[in-house]
């Protein structure tokens, strides 16, 4: 994804945008933060309906894949994962 600095900051702020809308239904960031702005608005449309509050759903997705550009839109975001530590599992003995 080749965002510029100006997009990527348009992008946080419409990601903060839409997590704040759907924080009204008790989801947090961490459930949403793995999600792309398709799906957020997926779920906007799906929890509030069309109440001239999220605009026609098409014409929204089309200006901001426009605006963003598709892979910011369309992917999920890249999401750093921790690495678990290595578990010690203790061999069973198999007793026939």
């Amino acid at each position: 994804m080749d965002l510029t600095q100006e997009k990527q900051l348009a992008l946080a702020e419409v990601r903060k945008a839409i997590y704040d809308r759907l924080r009204n239904f008790s989801f947090n960031e961490t459930m949403l933060k793995d999600k792309s702005v398709f799906q957020l608005l997926n779920l906007l449309q799906l929890m509030i309906g069309h109440r001239n509050y999220l605009g026609m759903f098409s014409h929204t997705c089309i200006v901001l894949e426009e605006i963003l550009g598709a892979d910011a839109f369309w992917d999920k975001p890249l999401i750093e994962k921790k690495e678990a530590e290595p578990v010690e599992t203790e061999e069973k003995v198999v007793v026939n």
